[in-house]
């Protein structure tokens, strides 16, 4: 019962905020954007269509990429809203138990993540709908395409970045802190891609060493044929299931972490920690 109030407070709060609804449609619009236009010239040198499956991962992964400031809004706000508005000294005392508290926040700021991230297989279908003046680079619309995007690249991205950013807040006890994750996840992914790759060739440790699955893309870009690309479905391939069950396995070690060293304590006068309520 305290685990679901709680969620469900934290997901009402935080949808009942502008800045949610924000985040959702100016990552709508930019996946539309970058479904329509970004990637034109690749297109047509590749031969291969701007809603081919392979497309739709490409746009979906740089639109991770551009989310994880969203994220991080959301995940900061649900871990430390309560030591930043001064409201902790009361909540503390409540009878609630650190799995209800923390989970029920986690969780709240992960189903609200995935509620944003829909915004990007969403922007992606509008370009299909609406290709303006490249229609001649659209082929047909493939759902599977768009179901695998969100499932398989979209939703464990957010459930990494989330997890990393949340932990970072509670434990440092400053939403601001969260952007320390985000900062994290996009570095590990870029510097996987254009340094352990590329420069130094080793694909097989980029790949599993990137959160985001960059590398897996920039891979797939050279060794597919446009046949291929237009075909295929990103992420049933075994280097992306590998990589989403690493980071979520690391993910879920990081949260029993946060678990282990959160405390139920507020700042002293001295500076120090005061005595925490209990070990719950």
């Amino acid at each position: 019962m305290k685990f679901r109030e709680t969620f469900r407070f934290e997901v009402a709060y935080q949808s009942r905020r502008v800045s949610t609804w924000f985040y959702f449609v100016l990552i709508l619009v930019l996946s539309f954007q970058m479904a329509r236009e970004v990637f034109v010239a690749e297109a047509r040198e590749g031969s291969y269509f701007l809603n081919a499956p392979f497309a739709v991962a490409q746009v979906t992964i740089v639109a991770c990429m551009l989310s994880l400031l969203a994220l991080a809004a959301v995940a900061g706000g649900a871990a430390a809203r309560d030591v930043e508005t001064r409201m902790h000294p009361l909540l503390y005392t409540t009878p609630v138990g650190k799995a209800a508290y923390l989970g029920g926040r986690f969780l709240a700021a992960f189903a609200l993540g995935a509620l944003i991230m829909t915004a990007i297989p969403a922007g992606l279908l509008a370009a299909a709908l609406l290709p303006g003046k490249h229609a001649d680079l659209f082929g047909p619309i493939r759902p599977a395409a768009y179901l695998s995007a969100y499932f398989l690249l979209a939703l464990p991205n957010a459930f990494v970045a989330v997890a990393l950013m949340f932990s970072a807040a509670s434990l440092g006890r400053r939403g601001v802190t969260s952007y320390l994750g985000g900062a994290f996840v996009f570095f590990a992914a870029v510097v996987s891609w254009q340094l352990v790759a590329v420069s130094l060739g080793h694909w097989g440790v980029a790949k599993l060493t990137d959160p985001l699955g960059l590398t897996i893309i920039g891979e797939l870009s050279k060794v597919w044929t446009p046949g291929e690309k237009n075909a295929l479905i990103v992420g049933l391939q075994t280097s992306v299931v590998v990589n989403r069950l690493a980071w979520i396995g690391f993910a879920l070690c990081v949260l029993a972490l946060t678990y282990l060293r959160f405390r139920f304590a507020h700042v002293a006068v001295d500076g120090g920690w005061s005595v925490r309520r209990r070990a719950s």
